[in-house]
Parts: structure tokens; sequence; C-alpha cells
């Protein structure tokens, strides 16, 4: 009885975190709520980002998804960003929404791959690059929102850029709006997101 005693009232030792082995393992583990600690634990490591990567496009748990996209996010580089944006082109619009706000939370790495998303042959691209522009915090946003809207050729992509021009509009953009309803006459979205900007 006194060694039971005693070993209760010894301090409890600290549970060893599980080594990256371990949580790479639970990535694919049945229960997402282990899915999702492992995604988080991995936070930092470059090993892991391979791994991660292949699991945003089976996912089917939003909760483990939004982990390793912030995981992911994290790391800020071109490699994970191309990775990233080819999940755009998905057919789920949860992934897709996803997946653009992730990217625009890494200022460092998506610029570089904004040129050939906007250049992308599918308008659906085209829409969900207006969206990473609306929240990525760079000093080019603006002007390919503006680039967008004077250039593309689906009305789609240009009233996705006007939206997300919005918050930013200033007087320099009204000339640049008006010529996007003078662009696409028969579009009426379009022409009521001008005139509720700009009258």
């Amino acid at each position: 009885m006194v060694g039971l005693v005693r070993r209760e009232q010894q301090p409890a030792e600290a549970k060893a975190a599980p080594s990256v082995e371990t949580l790479l393992r639970q990535l694919d583990d049945p229960d997402p709520d282990c899915r999702r600690e492992a995604a988080l634990g991995l936070d930092g490591v470059a090993e892991a980002v391979p791994h991660l990567l292949a699991r945003v496009g089976p996912e089917t748990a939003s909760t483990v998804r939004d982990a390793l996209l912030t995981t992911l996010a994290a790391h800020d580089t071109t490699e994970v960003a191309e990775a990233l944006a080819i999940h755009l082109a998905s057919d789920e619009a949860d992934l897709r929404t996803s997946v653009a706000e992730a990217l625009s939370t890494m200022p460092g790495s998506v610029p570089a791959i904004i040129p050939r998303l906007i250049d992308d042959p599918d308008h659906d691209v085209r829409v969900m690059t207006a969206m990473v522009l609306a929240d990525l915090a760079h000093p080019g946003s603006l002007t390919w929102l503006a680039d967008m809207i004077r250039q593309d050729p689906h009305p789609n992509v240009v009233t996705a850029a006007v939206d997300a021009l919005l918050p930013s509009l200033g007087p320099e953009h009204t000339e640049l709006l008006r010529d996007a309803v003078r662009r696409f006459p028969d579009d009426p979205f379009l022409r009521f997101t001008v005139e509720a900007a700009v009258g």
C-alpha cells in the first residue's frame, strides 16, 4: 500500500509528443479527429509537405481539410502554391473555395503563379483566381484585378474580378468598370454589380 501511495503522489510524466512517422501514419486514420490532429501536428515539418499535399484532394472532412491547408499555407513556397492551385479546377466547390482561401494567405509564393492563373484556359479557374486576389496581401493584386476586368473574355470572370476589387474601389476605377459593362452589354449581373458600385 505504501508503494502505491508514493507512486500516486509523484508528478505525472508529460506525455511524449508523437513522432513525425506516427503523425504521417495518422493522416490516413479512419477517425477525422485523428487526421486533423496529425495535420496540425505536422506544422513546420518540411518532409511532411508531399504527404499533406496528397491528402488535400481525397479528404472528405472539412475540418481535416482546413487543418491540412492551414499547415500547408504556412510553408508559403512555390511548390506548395503550384500543387494547391491545381485544385482551383476541381468540380468540388468546397475544395475550390478552401484552396482559394489558403492561397490568399500565401503572399510570398502565390504572386509568382498569378500570371499563369489569370491566363488559364478554364474560366472557372480564372474566377477562383479573382477570389484569391481579393484577399492576397500583395501590391500587385489590384493591378491584376484591373487587368482581368479590362481584358478577360468571359463575363463571369470579369464580374468576379469586379467583386474582388470593390473593397478597394476608387474614382480611378469608375471608367474601367463602365467599360466592362460596355464590353458585355447582355450580362445583367455584371451591369447590376457595376451600377451598385459606381452608379
